[in-house]
């Protein structure tokens, strides 16, 4: 059974991904090219209660995403987009807003690879013939061999590509990721075998 296509990126992933930094990926949010989004506890605004995933403004969060100086790991945000609507809605219940981390902030999977093919981000020239390959498999072989000697698998091929998507993004000296399904296809092999010796 094939697991659905992720529908979040975290704002680190991209940062990673695109070889950015966060206040890039803001600035374009901010501009209209991308939307930041994160998931809030039930708040009322007007007479209407919200919870769940909603869209916010880059622009009331440029405090964390500062070029000089220390930025903020979090602040306070005072109106909300609910998914499929233009209309901003201000928060009324709490009269403080919500609170928002950095590390809460998503983008969505299906705007992130729109974004990437509109320009042409993934595209990289043929290597030479000789030259280095373009992600360190062996360096995954062997997380992958100390993980699972040492904890087994995990209960799902899912959560074992997470983990080496996780690895890329760790240990990735130019930030490249690869796209799920090469690394699913890279993966998928050693499952087979694995889950056939269980």
């Amino acid at each position: 059974m094939n697991l659905p296509p992720r529908p979040f990126y975290s704002l680190t992933e991209i940062s990673a991904r695109w070889g950015c930094n966060a206040a890039d990926v803001a600035g374009w949010s901010a501009t209209g090219l991308l939307s930041l989004n994160t998931s809030i506890a039930s708040v009322i605004c007007g007479r209407q209660p919200v919870a769940g995933i909603v869209q916010v403004s880059a622009a009331d969060m440029m405090r964390m995403f500062r070029r000089h100086g220390p930025s903020d790991e979090e602040c306070r945000v005072y109106r909300i987009r609910l998914p499929g609507t233009t209309e901003w809605q201000f928060i009324t219940d709490p009269t403080d807003g919500v609170l928002v981390k950095i590390t809460d902030l998503l983008l969505l999977a299906d705007e992130v690879h729109k974004f990437e093919d509109e320009r042409d981000l993934l595209r990289r020239p043929a290597s030479p013939p000789g030259s280095a390959p373009r992600y360190d498999w062996d360096g995954v072989n062997l997380m992958l061999f100390r993980r699972i000697n040492e904890r087994g698998l995990p209960a799902t091929q899912g959560e074992l590509i997470n983990e080496v998507q996780d690895w890329f993004a760790q240990n990735s000296p130019n930030g490249d990721i690869p796209e799920e399904s090469t690394t699913r296809k890279k993966i998928a092999p050693i499952w087979r075998v694995l889950r056939e010796r269980d």
